[in-house]
């Protein structure tokens, strides 16, 4: 049986090959937004963005499309991999859906699915010219670890890059009533 996570705006769903084409339509040549991902070739083609779906739809990896829930049109992707314990969350959000909260709500839904499956938490990274992107993971929880380097040849080779960490015991304890 296929996952389906759900809020009151969105249904997330296993991401599919088929969702090439609706990445196309989402990216095509949106250099600004192709830049905030992790490995997607620009322009967004439709033989990138399979490429870019098989590689998080391998075994291990859990990627899922994020829908519209009253219409099911295709507003981004959210996934994670990694190690089973502590795995990294990655999302991207199409431009004519920036600013509305679905990333906020599709990574909400990702964590407690996470949580659902053993995980001890999650983590992230983001580009220091992203900074939406690092709001969504504080609403949620996240914090900034610090800088690391990482090769992102599209970016012109090593770059900064800000690691967010979310560990679940701990939000749980920041939870409880007469918690710091």
């Amino acid at each position: 049986m296929e996952e389906v996570l759900q809020s009151k705006r969105l249904v997330l769903r296993r991401l599919r090959i088929e969702d090439a084409e609706g990445f196309v339509r989402l990216l095509a040549e949106d250099r600004e937004a192709i830049l905030m991902m992790s490995r997607m070739s620009y322009p967004c083609t439709e033989a990138a963005a399979r490429e870019w779906i098989a590689m998080r739809t391998r075994p291990g990896a859990t990627a899922f499309a994020v829908t519209r829930r009253d219409d099911g049109a295709l507003l981004g992707a959210i996934g994670f991999a990694g190690l089973p314990e502590m795995p990294n969350v990655g999302y991207w959000i199409g431009r004519p859906s920036w600013g509305q909260g679905y990333a906020t709500e599709a990574l909400r839904l990702v964590i407690g699915y996470a949580r659902h499956l053993g995980a001890k938490g999650l983590q992230a990274e983001t580009f220091s010219d992203n900074p939406a992107s690092a709001r969504v993971l504080a609403k949620c929880g996240f914090r900034d670890r610090g800088i690391v380097r990482r090769d992102h040849p599209a970016r012109g080779g090593l770059i900064r890059a800000h690691v967010h960490v979310l560990h679940f015991a701990t939000q749980d304890a920041l939870a409880r009533p007469g918690s710091a």
